[in-house]
Formats: structure tokens, C-alpha cells, sequence
């Protein structure tokens, strides 16, 4: 095999580093296009949240009026201020950069043995020389094949995990509905707008941290 043959393949290491590079954006373009899709309940400025390196927003726990027809709720700022989804987020941002760090060490590694490698091709005999391609091309593979698999596990632990946060955030709000007697609480995603006499985000959001303060990661 050329010399272009083998920088050829040697080429798909840098897969290796854009793998994790887009896996260090993954769950935060996902949470940016789900507030894409949220309109406001009424104008206002996004508070910064631990995504942008700011506090948590201050969130009001007045309640409107009980038995109160309509009331809503902020999705954006009650996950905002949610400590489990604070602490995931910071767990995913040390697992996705440990894993990209991980991946551009291989590839500094591999990059290294295809260089000795090519420098080799006119010391050893024709068959020492093609064993030891097909053993550099079987490391190229599965590096490849373990970065993705580590990616993917990333994925679906903070899935899952999210996956239970936003179980317990359905769980508060029929809560907060049951208890002050509300018969209809919408997200802020499906109003125009709304006076914010009607926001309940605030006690929303006490009650997911009172009932999932934490949350974990699975390996």
C-alpha cells in the first residue's frame, strides 16, 4: 500500500476528534433547538442560566388565586432552575470533555505509528510490512469503534437520566394543579401571551427540586 494510501486511512483518525467534538455540543444544541420551539409567555429577556455560565433564575412562588381557570408554567426557566438538571449538565460537560481529550490522545498515538510505519516500508520484507499494516489498520478501527460506543453511552445515560427529570417535572405540576385546585396548566409553549399573575414556574420549581434535588449519570 502508497504512502497517500496510508494517510488516507491514517485521515479517519481525525473523525476521532470531531466525534467528541460534536458530542461536546450535542446535549446543548438539543436543549437550544427545545427552547427554539418554546414561545414566551409574555415578552421578557431570557434569564442566564448555568448553560451560559450565570445563576439560576429567581423564580416568584406566588401562587395565583385557587381554583383559578388557567395558569402556566415556564418550561425553560422551571429546568433552569432545576438542581438536578444543573448537576447533569455539569457531569455531561466533564464526561464529553474527558472523552474528547481521550480521543485526540489516540489520535496523536495513531498518527505517530502511521508515521513510523510509512518509514519502515523499505526496511522490512513485503509480508512483515503488510502484517504490520493490517495490525495498524485493526487499531484505526477500533479506536474508532470505541470513541463512537463511548459516545453513544454518553448519549443515552444523560437521556435517561433528563428522562427522569422530566418525569418528575410532569409529577410536580399535577401536584401543584391537584393541591390548588387549577384546571388547566399549560406550558408556556403552547401561549401567546399571559399575564404573569398566572405563572406558577416559580412553585413548579420547588417542588422538581424538592422531589428530584440530584441526579446521576449511569456509566
Amino acid at each position: 500500500m502508497s504512502t497517500i494510501a496510508f494517510r488516507a486511512r491514517a485521515a479517519q483518525l481525525a473523525a476521532m476528534a470531531g466525534l467528541a467534538l460534536a458530542l461536546a455540543a450535542a446535549p446543548a444544541a438539543a436543549q437550544q433547538q427545545q427552547q427554539q420551539r418554546q414561545a414566551p409567555a409574555q415578552p421578557r429577556q431570557a434569564p442566564a442560566g448555568p448553560a451560559a455560565g450565570g445563576a439560576a433564575p429567581a423564580l416568584s412562588t406566588e401562587l395565583p388565586p385557587k381554583g383559578t381557570q388557567i395558569v402556566f408554567f415556564d418550561v425553560d426557566a422551571v429546568m433552569r432552575a432545576s438542581t438536578a438538571m444543573q448537576n447533569l449538565n455539569s457531569q455531561a460537560e466533564r464526561q464529553r470533555t474527558a472523552l474528547q481529550n481521550d480521543a485526540q490522545r489516540q489520535e496523536g498515538e495513531l498518527r505517530k505509528a502511521e508515521e513510523e510505519l510509512t518509514g519502515q516500508r523499505n526496511v522490512l520484507s513485503q509480508d512483515a510490512f503488510n502484517q504490520r499494516r493490517r495490525q495498524f489498520e485493526d487499531r484505526v478501527a477500533n479506536a474508532q469503534q470505541q470513541i463512537q460506543t463511548r459516545r453513544r453511552n454518553l448519549e443515552q445515560a444523560y437521556s435517561d437520566a433528563a428522562g427522569k427529570v422530566q418525569q418528575a417535572l410532569t409529577e410536580s405540576v399535577i401536584e401543584v394543579m391537584n393541591e390548588q385546585e387549577y384546571q388547566i396548566v399549560l406550558p408556556n409553549t403552547f401561549i401567546f401571551v399571559a399575564r404573569s399573575a398566572l405563572d406558577v414556574s416559580g412553585e413548579v420549581a420547588r417542588r422538581l427540586n424538592r422531589r428530584i434535588p440530584t441526579a446521576t449519570m449511569g456509566n
